[in-house]
């Protein structure tokens, strides 16, 4: 048969050509699946994380900015956590400035008060407790939540951290690690 095509008496094999585009399609597709992998693999501490450990905060614990006083905090913000540590910041929209941290252990919950106002929040989660300045280190995981959180004196807000599927707690990755408090 290959003698037959040699001599022209069949049509040559056809060639299976790959466009230029289809490699960066292929590439595209691969690290839309695999960085959140690797953001879920960094947060659970699957990382190697050589540095010193601090014991993380208690659940429930909180970082409040000067000039908050408790009486002021006339609603509650209620975190849930999955299976890392997490750390909820609230900060003014306006100013940017830190309000509000609450520190909530791996599988746990905590409903803390909170003066009433609208927010932006961000989470920042991780496996291993390097302290304020560090965070979580090498796992630290840190989220914008898109919308603000409103808080009025009558009306609570919480949010879950237990990621699912169609999940209603849109938010965008930061690639830089997040400051440090104060």
């Amino acid at each position: 048969m290959r003698a037959r095509r040699r001599r022209g008496q069949l049509p040559p094999e056809p060639r299976l050509v790959v466009h230029p585009m289809q490699k960066w399609i292929v590439l595209l597709s691969t690290v839309t699946f695999l960085y959140p992998a690797y953001r879920e693999a960094k947060r659970s501490g699957w990382l190697p994380d050589a540095g010193p450990s601090l014991p993380f905060p208690a659940t429930g614990s909180v970082t409040v900015a000067r000039g908050i006083e408790r009486k002021d905090a006339t609603s509650k913000l209620r975190v849930s956590t999955a299976d890392a540590n997490a750390v909820v910041q609230l900060f003014e929209r306006a100013s940017d400035r830190h309000v509000i941290s609450v520190y909530v252990r791996r599988d746990d919950h905590a409903e803390v008060p909170v003066p009433p106002g609208t927010y932006r929040m961000r989470i920042i989660e991780g496996d291993k407790w390097h302290g304020r300045g560090r965070f979580f280190g090498p796992s630290t995981t840190y989220e914008t939540v898109v919308k603000p959180m409103t808080f009025t004196a009558t009306t609570s807000n919480g949010i879950d951290l237990h990621r699912r599927p169609g999940g209603k707690l849109h938010t965008r990755v930061n690639l830089t690690d997040p400051p440090a408090l104060d």
